[in-house]
Order: structure tokens, then C-alpha cells, then sequence
């Protein structure tokens, strides 16, 4: 009886092999014909048979049918490495193309990690001597593949795959194995990667995105029949029609206030951008803060869904991008009450989120055990997400990122307030995103009210979005810059303005640039005067959890006058109406967003926004302590000689603004050719948020005192794969409930905290909703 080769411990290495052409078949159908091409599906059919070639050892064997009982060495039973050596050896025999092969080799190398990137100090400028994505022709790495070739039953592994091992592969037990793969490694950097090197930057990205496609359908197809318990009920894709009436019903009969007439306005004239540019790839909607860009995109979005619709009978997934947390919940409302004007309820395959305080729910007809494969891949008609998830989801080669990549292909891609992208982003993405409209057929909106510069050649929905501008007159900036101002003297003004502040019933925002000085500010002010004044004083920084922050946001949103304390959290995006704003300096991006938070409806004539120049004790400028030094030059030289600058010429200040950074700033070249030519770089977290300092996150358990007990059934689950999951569906819970501190060396936890689980439960008395975290040396809540 011939011996069979096992994939998993209740399955064959041919069963796999057929549950993975299968979930690809299906998966590929919810995609346009342009994406999955003939020679897509080509590759994806090679490289189902390939990926697992290296299951064909006996260590695999032996670990695969009692994974907890195996007692061999770990490295033994590893099989990508060994997939990856096959694939390279038939690829070379069989005169692969060289591009191909670098796909099928990295997928079958990384389809359990990651895309295998190659570290820079390998590289010599823009040769490629040492390119080799695995570096496996030598130490350890190719003792073990030596160790492991000796172990295959090639004729059984045949069989079980279909794939030829005759030629060279069955040669190797008898051959110079270290010679065999030194030959391998100089196909792979003389032919291969040569060829990669070849290509221009743009042709690159293109083909980069291309592996990425083959890449993330085989990571989910991987698993598909694995992770659900009804594959064809998966499989199969019922599409929800979002429709675009419902944006009337839900919009009804606005009042006539300016900023309606203004939104009204521009929806007509997105109505006409839409129907003359069907063809467009890449749109732009420049408008003013309050404009009600949200909804002039789901306008947008819902168009082109219902046009690809009834043009293929594939609607496009709809993917709104977000930059920060404090704005996704009041978005996400949006959208759920288009549904609900539609006469449907949200589930995760209408409507789903994706961020860190996700709660990991899908649908209440799902079986628990199968919703975190469909949060994971993302299995939704609209997706709400954030920069951080959709970038890695783009940019990352971490598979758990990667397996989301082809849902971005044949997509309708909405990324609000894209001036918060950092400088060395821009060149990348500008590549990456005209690749991923041509190569991906995707469609891709991009929104603020102060569009970078790298944004070219896109076509606005609103082409004479300028008169927008100049039509609002709702705020002026008035720059008290001229002077340093000392927070002590800063907090006496404050003091002194708050009698009158609460005789006229104002709702006042003061934004500064630490948590520090936001704290200094806001204890200045919730003392005896306050309390007198009968105004309530609201804190919203780092320092709060965001629990307690979402609750604060919608106190604010009632309209009652109060006083609002903030650090820079609240300035994008969120959707509150203020009588007046103090800010401490920044950059004019900043400073535009937070303006956008006063007079946001246009009912009260023109409200001041305020701009001071904050120091402390020392005389050091908290701007310096928080932003970049060119953004805040670039600024102070462009205000150099204004005392007020009126909302209505914003717009050129900005433009005006944005090209000095882009003059001045590193803009990303040297991130664009590392994603092009397959290099290691920065995380994008790093790229997109900077390095982040060290610091403690404590959990104030007080706020859900159930999650102890859940994080200690989630510990005690033995299966490895169900306490994974099961502390990633504590995830959500933890972060809403969580702030943090950054490390200094006379600080330690444990001075406020106990540890639990890995985790820092904050003790009594060092938190509240008013002040939020008190640290060492701040008086303690009694």
C-alpha cells in the first residue's frame, strides 16, 4: 500500500490541495476579469500545488499527525523553507519565467509569516549582489534543507501533489547538496532578482502588487476550509446592494442654514462630477471642514458600486479609510443609519470595522467559532478602517496584513483627511496608488479640506472647489505669536475669561500640544471659578481612556455651552461645534483642522480661533516638544506678518504651506524603491506614526470589572489557536479601557499597578473620568 503524506492531522496532502483550487475558484469570482487574469490564475494554480511540497519530510509527517506528542526538533518539521528550495529547483528546470518564479518562491517561502523582503545592507545601490530572500545556500540554514531533502519520500510526494519530482529532485539525497544550492541562490540573484532590478520603479510597484494579489488569495484560500464549517455557504457571495436614494431619505429636509445650503450645493455638483468622469481611477474632494465630505463620498461610493454592479454583476467592496479612532464611531453611525433608512438592520456582511476597539462581532446567524475568519478577511460589503490597518494591508508583508490585500483590488476606496499622511509617505503612495487602479482596477477618493501635493493628476469631484472656500466666513485665526505666552500666564488669562465665557453661555475649545500642559490647563480651570461659573470643564487626552472619551465627545455634542480641554486627539475630523478656540502653535495643517471645530454650521457670524505660543517653566516651546521642526518653520514663516487671516483665504495659505514642506521635506523616495524592489523597511506603523517611546499601558479596571475574569478564562484555554483568538476578541474591551505613560527611568508600574497576565491593572485611586491618569507625583483621587 503506498504511503500518503498528510497536510493536516485529519486531512491529506491531496485533500488540501483540492479544498485550496476550490476556495480559490471563489474567491477569485467576487473579482473583475481584468484582475484575475488568465495568467493570475495560472500562477495561483502552480502555486497550490507548490506551497506545501515541503510537507513531503518525515519530521512534517511524524509532527502533523500528533502535533502535541512530537518530540523531534522544531526546525526539523519546518516546511516553507523546503517549499521554497522545490520551487526554485523546478522553476530552474523547467525555464520558468524569472518573475514568476520570484512570486511562486516568496508565496510558498512566506505563506505561513510573511513576503519575504531582503534586508537594505545587503544591497549595493541599485544592483542586487546578495538579493536572496531567504539566504539559504549556506550555515545553518542549509545544513537543515541538506538534513531535510534526506527525509522526503519524493515518489509518495509525487502522488500526493501531481507535481514531477523526478527531475532534479529525487537526484538530490545522492548529490553535492550544498553545490545544488549555491546553484540556486545564483539563479535567483544572477536571473531573478535581476530581472526584478530591471524593471522601472513603476513597472516594479506594479508587479509588486501583482505578488501581493497571488500572495493574499492563497493566504486565505489556505485556511478557508479550515476556519468555516459550511465552505460552499462562504463561497458563495450574495452581495447587499448599498443604494444611493438612501442618502435622500436619510438627508430629508435639511435646514437652511449657510453650511446646508453650502453641503446641498456640493452634493449637486458631485452628482455631475460623477456622471462626466465614469472612466476616472483617482478622485480628489477638496471642501471645507463641515461640508459634509462623509456624505459627499458615500454618495460617490454608492454610485460607482451600483454602475460596476449592473455593468459586471460584481459590485465593488466599498472602503472608507479614516486617519484616527476618535472620528470611526461617529462615521460608522453614519453609514448604519443609511442602512436603517434603507429598512435594514447592520450586520458584519452589510457593514463592518476594523480597528483596535472592534469587537470582533460579525452576525448573530454565524457560528462564533467562524466570525473571526470573516472579520479577518475582511468579508464585507463596506469596510471602516483605519490608516494604520489599511496601509499595512497595502503596504506590510506580515501575512495576517497581507491575507486583506485582495479585497483592496476592484475596490471603491474612500481615505479622509489625507493631510494627516506624514511627508515621507508621499512619494509611495502616489506610486502605489496609480498601480493600484491600473494593475487592481480599484478607484480611489481622496479628501480634506487641504489636499498634499502629492495627490496629482486626480479628478476632483468639486473642480471649482475654491469658491467653496471663499464663500465661508465663519472663522478667522488670529495669531498672538508675536510673543511667547508662559502656561502660568496662560492660565491666569483663562481664569479671568471665564466669568464672561459663562455669562454668554459659550462653548469654548482650548487645545494644547502635550498632555502635561492639557492637564495644567484643565485643573486651572475645574477649581472653584468653574464651579462657581456653573460651566462644565471636559478633559479629552492620551490621559483618558477612550471610553471615557467617546462619552465625553457626545456630552459636547449636545450643544450645552462648556469648556473643553483637549491635546490634539479631537482636531481631525470630529464632528463638535465651538463659540471659540484657543491653540497652542503648530503646524498650519493642525491649526486648520482645529479651526474647523469653530462655528461649524455658520450660525453665529464670525468666531475667533486663537493661536498662542506656549512655553513652560523652562521657557521651552511645547510645539517643539511635539512637531517636526520644518512643519513649525515653515509655518511661523508664512505667518511671519499676519495678525488674522480670515477663512476664506485658508485655502491659499495651505497650498502655499504644503509646497514648502514638500521643498524642504524628505518626501519617501527611499521608501518607494525599497516596497519596489522587495527590501526591508520601517514598519508602517513607524512610517506612518514615527517611532514610538516606551511606555505603560494600565488597564482601569474599574470601567469593566468583568474583563479580569475573562483575560484568566482566555489564559486558561490550552489550545493555542483558541486563546489566541480568545484574547483577541478581549482586545477591543482592553484598549477602550486603557492609558498609557511613557517610560522615564524614576518611574516604574509597579508603583501604581499590579501585574496581571501581562497586563498593569491600574490600582485604585490613580484614575479618573475628570482628570484621567494621575502619575507620580500628582495628588491621588480620594
Amino acid at each position: 500500500m503506498n504511503e500518503r503524506i498528510n497536510s493536516h492531522p485529519h486531512l491529506f496532502l491531496k485533500e488540501h490541495i483540492e479544498q485550496v483550487k476550490k476556495a480559490l475558484e471563489g474567491i477569485w469570482s467576487w473579482h473583475l476579469p481584468e484582475t484575475i487574469t488568465p495568467a493570475v490564475k495560472k500562477l495561483l494554480g502552480k502555486l497550490t500545488e507548490l506551497h506545501d511540497l515541503g510537507k513531503g519530510t518525515s519530521a512534517f509527517q511524524e509532527y502533523i499527525k500528533d502535533p502535541p506528542g512530537y518530540r523531534g526538533a522544531g526546525d526539523e518539521k519546518s516546511h516553507t523553507p523546503l517549499s521554497l528550495l522545490f520551487t526554485l529547483a523546478i522553476a530552474l528546470d523547467g525555464g520558468w519565467d524569472e518573475l514568476d518564479t520570484l512570486i511562486l518562491a516568496a508565496a510558498a517561502r512566506g505563506h505561513h509569516g510573511r513576503l519575504p523582503t531582503v534586508p537594505e545592507k545587503k544591497l549595493g545601490g541599485a544592483s542586487c549582489p546578495e538579493w536572496d530572500i531567504d539566504n539559504f545556500a549556506g550555515g545553518e540554514k542549509a545544513r537543515l534543507l541538506k538534513k531535510q531533502l534526506s527525509m522526503v519520500n519524493f515518489s509518495a510526494l509525487a502522488k500526493e501533489t501531481g507535481v514531477d519530482l523526478k527531475d532534479p529532485l529525487q537526484r538530490l539525497a545522492a548529490q553535492d547538496v550544498v553545490k545544488f544550492l549555491v546553484k540556486l541562490k545564483k539563479f535567483l540573484i544572477n536571473r531573478v532578482a535581476a530581472k526584478l532590478f530591471s524593471l522601472s520603479i513603476e513597472d516594479a510597484v506594479d508587479f509588486r502588487l501583482k505578488a501581493q494579489l497571488v500572495y493574499s488569495m492563497l493566504l486565505e484560500a489556505d485556511k478557508a476550509f479550515l476556519a468555516v464549517s459550511d465552505p460552499e455557504r462562504y463561497l458563495k457571495r450574495d452581495a447587499r446592494q448599498w443604494q444611493a436614494r438612501w442618502i435622500d431619505q436619510y438627508i430629508g429636509m435639511p435646514g437652511d442654514s449657510a453650511t446646508n445650503q453650502l453641503r446641498q450645493k456640493a452634493r449637486r455638483e458631485v452628482m455631475v462630477a460623477i456622471d462626466k468622469n465614469e472612466k476616472g481611477r483617482i478622485f480628489s474632494l477638496t471642501a471645507p471642514t463641515g461640508s459634509g465630505k462623509t456624505l459627499l463620498a458615500a454618495n460617490w461610493a454608492f454610485k460607482l458600486r451600483e454602475k460596476t454592479a449592473s455593468e459586471t454583476g460584481k459590485p465593488s467592496k466599498i472602503i472608507v479609510v479614516l486617519p484616527f479612532l476618535s472620528i470611526i464611531d461617529q462615521t460608522t453611525k453614519v453609514y448604519g443609519d443609511l442602512l436603517q433608512a434603507g429598512g435594514y438592520e447592520a450586520d458584519g456582511a452589510w457593514l463592518l470595522t476594523s480597528h483596535s476597539l472592534a469587537d470582533r462581532n460579525y452576525a448573530e446567524w454565524l457560528e462564533e467559532g467562524e466570525r473571526p475568519f470573516y472579520v479577518d478577511t475582511w468579508r464585507s460589503e463596506l469596510i471602516i478602517t483605519t490608516y494604520d490597518q489599511f496601509l499595512m494591508s497595502l503596504m506590510d508583508p506580515e501575512a495576517r496584513y497581507q491575507m486583506r490585500f485582495h479585497n483592496l483590488c476592484d475596490a471603491v476606496i474612500i481615505m479622509d483627511e489625507v493631510q494627516s499622511l506624514p511627508c515621507r509617505l508621499w512619494q509611495p503612495l502616489e506610486k502605489i496608488f496609480k498601480s493600484l487602479v491600473t494593475t487592481c482596477n480599484s478607484r480611489i477618493l481622496l479628501m480634506s479640506a487641504t489636499l498634499p501635493p502629492f495627490v496629482s493628476d486626480t479628478l476632483p469631484l468639486l473642480p471649482g472647489f475654491e469658491k467653496y472656500f471663499s464663500s465661508c466666513k465663519r472663522y478667522v485665526l488670529r495669531f498672538r505669536t508675536k510673543e511667547k505666552l508662559s502656561i502660568e500666564q496662560f492660565c491666569e488669562e483663562l481664569e479671568s475669561r471665564l466669568p464672561a465665557w459663562a455669562g454668554e453661555n459659550k462653548r469654548v475649545l482650548l487645545t494644547l500640544n502635550t498632555r502635561r500642559s492639557a492637564r495644567r490647563v484643565r485643573d486651572a480651570l475645574a477649581g472653584p471659578s468653574s464651579t462657581a461659573s456653573g460651566v462644565p470643564v471636559y478633559f479629552i487626552s492620551a490621559d483618558v481612556t477612550p471610553g471615557d472619551r467617546l462619552e465625553i465627545i457626545k456630552k459636547i455634542k449636545a450643544g450645552k455651552p462648556c469648556i473643553v480641554v483637549s491635546t490634539q486627539c479631537i482636531e481631525a475630523g470630529v464632528d463638535i461645534d465651538m463659540d471659540l478656540v484657543l491653540r497652542d502653535f503648530a503646524p498650519l495643517d493642525s491649526l486648520v483642522q482645529i479651526a474647523g471645530r469653530c462655528n461649524r454650521e455658520g450660525k453665529k457670524g464670525r468666531c475667533p480661533v486663537e493661536i498662542v505660543d506656549l512655553v513652560d517653566e523652562e521657557g521651552e516651546r511645547y510645539s517643539e516638544m511635539i512637531y517636526d521642526p520644518i512643519h513649525l518653520q515653515v509655518t511661523r514663516d508664512l505667518i511671519e506678518n499676519e495678525t488674522e487671516v480670515p477663512e476664506e483665504e485658508v485655502l491659499e495659505l495651505s497650498n502655499s504651506y504644503f509646497q514648502g514642506l514638500f521643498s524642504k521635506k524628505d518626501t519617501g523616495g527611499i521608501h518607494l524603491i525599497r516596497f519596489a524592489r522587495w527590501q526591508e523597511d520601517l514598519p508602517v506603523h513607524e512610517l506612518l506614526r514615527g517611532k514610538e517611546k516606551m511606555q505603560y499601558t494600565f488597564l482601569v479596571i474599574q470601567q469593566d470589572p468583568q474583563l479580569k475574569e475573562d483575560m484568566a478564562r482566555a489564559s486558561g484555554e490550552h489550545d493555542r489557536w483558541k486563546r489566541r483568538e480568545a484574547w483577541r476578541r478581549l482586545a477591543g474591551r482592553i484598549a477602550r479601557i486603557s492609558v498609557g505613560v511613557y517610560a522615564r527611568p524614576s518611574f516604574h508600574p509597579q508603583q501604581i499597578a499590579e501585574d496581571y497576565l501581562g497586563h498593569w491593572i491600574l490600582q485604585e485611586g490613580y484614575y479618573s473620568s475628570e482628570r484621567g491618569l494621575l502619575v507620580e507625583g500628582e495628588t491621588r483621587v480620594l
